[in-house]
């Protein structure tokens, strides 16, 4: 069937209309710069476009001439090879560590350096240097294209590497290209070749060929053969990782064989001599100084290798910089030296090896650092052990109890059953002590500085590891692997490898209200010139609560309850607020301890570097490492105490189950807790009972505290003994002192005011027979006989009359008359 014949009027919707849309024009001062340039002819559009460009590409090149013509017309500014090298500094500014200083160093004459060197850095690094103006054209099209480099000439290298920055930038290959046409302008190409020779980083701390010859095979910049030029040469791009005695010898090799080909594609020599050079074998020298006098060798290292990834180590070192670091030369001696101290008991211990960190937890400077127990040891003495990853044992338990109390999953009363049982696929872990069956249970206060197994796999299996592993990232932990499922309960113990660095920042974290600082080194950088380079910022972050922080180390410093398993082998002598835990891993491979207040963090790791056994473990190895450093550290200082922060409360609790009690008791003690993490049981306080002084009897006895009365008994239990009271002696008329319970009336009267007309006689009572104390004013009567030897009763028919009521008898005694002990009045 055919199609509809489409009428003459079809088509008409689909004409365009003649009104054109108008385009958007934005509102405000924009709008209205918008209606101007689209107003503006097309020539004057690219008037307004070419020029500012063709403004920056003059006024760049005469800038920067300007800025640098002092330098170009210089020949030793425009090598800047003296004064290089790197000194750094202790906090109060003086020297521990310098390498590669020189003030001044000569000119080797273009004619006194090898052909076979001339010719090979020609071949390899700029073939056509004698007859291009300072620039190849083609080669920085396709460096500015790449982005990668190799297109720099030997001129745009002097420049490059003297007077401008290694910026891979556009900008920056615009000024070298520039300033490469103004010294070619001002020297001779052998001028220009013999700077570069005499300027150029071969590595080793060798600036120029006379260096290089003598570092690298002990000899003179005119005897180099081909196969030395070579490998010098092939060195250039990358001195450090490239040098055959202190990087890798095989790059070297390959580098050699490069420049090799290179000059033989470039007719500098033949096959037959390439070969020849390639198999030659080439004698080292010593390479670089080394400097091993300094008081912390590896601390030196590790800032040179910051400096290096930061800046490139041979800018570093042409830039003469002078380093301000964190180090305290004080701290640092005292911790070398209670690591040298403790070596003897290490080494009969089975252990070889120590290391040791202090760390300002309020900024993250480092104050001192040992990486090794001797760093001239020639098997292990290079290796710092305070960034090496090492299993750590207990010492990583206070990371999850910090978070998992900081959540409120725990607190420092939860209680724990300590019994031994399968956490499931047969692990059955065990406290170090093997007393599981005495304890029962145990709080996490006890748990943690007990150092007890059992109840801490209980704490992460609570908290979960993920939490746990997240937890320790966020204190700055980098070894540990994000998939969890690698990682079983035995990382509750320390199964995990991380560097002691990492340790005992994260302390820092718990000693600083939860605040931590990247672990810092370098306060200041100048160069050689005074400019600074480099100034150290504090930029802190929270990576714990406070109130975890405060919780975990009220916990760690609990001198007291620690000392049950430890003793005082590792608390710190004067009643210090210090926080410490120990740790040691399967047999004793690893003895770690770490301890912090709010002003320093000392940490120490012993071992063996082979991780051979050792027959004592954490507070017995590491523990008079930290003891001894911490000690000296705060000596003559105040004792300073955690902060405590809002939030945190403290509540009596018992014992048994770590509940709420209403009241303190004597089944109770107090505990710190966040306010908003209280333990959700509850119990019954006992009556207290305390141990008090008997004021009465003068003996310790023990009593409910709510009997207490000052009045009958006093708390100094030390001191105990009865109250004294002043009493007359009625035997002497005398007052004296006596204990409260020796009173007796009959011997002595509380009457001290008349105490003289008191004293009283021991006579014979006539009359009854006995005995007697009387006044002694009343002893003359004829009643009574002194003489008490022979006291009997008078008859009733005596004549003696005893109504006088005493004797006359200046003697103070009575004469007998008779046997029978009658007296004889005198007044009858």
């Amino acid at each position: 069937m055919k199609p509809a014949r489409m009428g003459r009027y079809a088509n008409l919707g689909r004409q365009k209309s003649p009104h054109r849309r108008p385009k958007w024009t934005p509102p405000g001062k924009l709008g209205e710069f918008v209606t101007w340039w689209r107003g503006l002819p097309a020539k004057k559009k690219a008037l307004f476009i070419v020029l500012p460009i063709l403004a920056f590409l003059i006024i760049v090149p005469v800038v920067t001439y300007i800025m640098l013509a002092n330098d170009i017309k210089d020949p030793e500014r425009l090598m800047n090879r003296n004064n290089t090298g790197i000194v750094l500094q202790d906090t109060n500014g003086k020297a521990f560590y310098s390498v590669g200083r020189a003030e001044h160093r000569s000119d080797v004459a273009l004619a006194n350096i090898s052909d076979s060197m001339k010719k090979a850095l020609i071949a390899s690094e700029d073939k056509d240097f004698y007859k291009h103006g300072g620039f190849n054209p083609l080669s920085i099209l396709r460096a500015l294209v790449t982005r990668t480099g190799g297109g720099s000439t030997l001129t745009q290298q002097l420049v490059k590497n003297t007077l401008l920055s290694d910026e891979h930038s556009y900008f920056r290959k615009y000024q070298e290209l520039f300033m490469a046409i103004a010294v070619e302008q001002n020297y001779s190409k052998d001028q220009i070749l013999a700077m570069y020779l005499n300027s150029v980083y071969f590595g080793e701390n060798a600036f120029g060929v006379e260096e290089a010859a003598k570092a690298y095979f002990n000899t003179t910049p005119d005897k180099l053969d081909v196969a030395q030029s070579a490998m010098l040469v092939g060195l250039l791009p990358a001195p450090t990782a490239y040098s055959p005695i202190s990087g890798n010898k095989n790059y070297a090799k390959e580098r050699q064989n490069t420049v090799l080909s290179r000059m033989v594609k470039n007719g500098f020599i033949t096959e037959d001599q390439k070969n020849a050079a390639a198999t030659q074998e080439l004698a080292y020298g010593a390479g670089a100084k080394k400097n091993e006098a300094s008081i912390a060798p590896h601390f030196a290292e590790m800032v040179i290798s910051q400096l290096s990834k930061k800046y490139g180590y041979e800018k570093v070192m042409r830039s003469g910089y002078q380093v301000k670091t964190t180090l305290d030369a004080s701290a640092q001696q005292t911790l070398t030296g209670n690591i040298a101290t403790q070596m003897k008991y290490i080494n009969r211990m089975g252990g070889s090896n120590a290391s040791g960190i202090i760390v300002d937890p309020t900024n993250g400077e480092v104050r001192a650092l040992a990486g090794s127990a001797d760093y001239n040891n020639e098997k292990w003495g290079k290796v710092n052990m305070v960034t090496t990853a090492r299993q750590t044992g207990s010492s990583f338990k206070p990371i999850y109890y910090a978070n998992a109390l900081a959540d409120g999953t725990i607190t420092p009363a939860t209680v724990f059953d300590d019994k031994v049982k399968d956490f499931g696929g047969g692990y059955v872990p065990r406290d170090a002590d093997r007393r599981e069956t005495s304890r029962g249970k145990a709080s996490v206060r006890q748990a943690l500085n007990w150092s007890l197994n059992i109840p801490s796999v209980e704490v992460m299996q609570k908290y979960g590891i993920s939490k746990s592993i997240s937890a320790a990232k966020k204190l700055g932990i980098t070894t540990l692997s994000d998939n969890t499922s690698g990682y079983g309960l035995s990382l509750a113990l320390g199964s995990a490898e991380i560097p002691l660095v990492e340790m005992a920042n994260a302390y820092a974290a718990f000693a600083n209200n939860g605040q931590q600082y990247d672990v810092t080194m370098v306060s200041e950088i100048n160069n050689k010139f005074g400019k600074q380079i480099f100034a150290r910022e504090h930029k802190g972050r929270q990576a714990i609560s406070q109130q975890g922080a405060y919780l975990i180390s009220n916990v760690l410093s609990d001198a007291a309850t620690r000392a049950r398993i430890f003793g005082s082998s590792i608390t710190v002598p004067g009643n210090r607020t210090v926080a410490v835990k120990t740790g040691t891993t399967n047999d004793n491979r690893d003895a770690w301890a770490i301890g912090y207040n709010p002003q320093y963090v000392v940490g120490v790791w012993v071992g063996n570097n082979d991780n051979t056994v050792m027959r004592s473990g954490g507070s017995d190895m590491a523990g008079p490492i930290f003891k001894g450093t911490m000690s000296a550290l705060l000596k003559g200082k105040a004792d300073v105490k955690f902060n405590v922060p809002g939030g945190i409360v403290q509540r009596a609790v018992c014992r048994e189950n770590g509940g709420l009690a209403a009241k303190a008791g004597g089944n109770t003690y107090n505990e710190y807790f966040m306010s908003g993490a209280l333990p959700t049981e509850s119990c019954n306080a006992e009556p207290t009972t305390i141990s008090v002084c008997n004021l009465a009897t003068g003996k310790v006895e023990s009593i409910k505290e709510d009997e207490f009365s000052e009045s009958k008994y006093s708390k100094d239990t030390a001191n105990c003994k009865a109250a004294v009271e002043q009493v007359c002696d009625l035997s002497t008329g005398k007052v004296v002192s006596i204990d409260a319970n020796e009173y007796n009336s009959t011997k002595y009267s509380r009457d001290t005011a008349n105490c003289a007309s008191s004293q009283r006689v021991t006579v014979c009572d006539t009359q009854t027979g006995k005995i007697v104390a009387i006044p002694k004013s009343q002893a003359t009567a004829s009643r009574y006989s002194r003489d008490t030897a022979n006291c009997v009763a008078k008859d009733d028919d005596s004549d003696n009359d005893n109504t006088g009521g005493g004797t006359n008898n200046n003697g103070g005694s009575t004469t007998p008359s008779n046997p029978g002990g009658n007296t004889t009045p005198t007044n009858p």
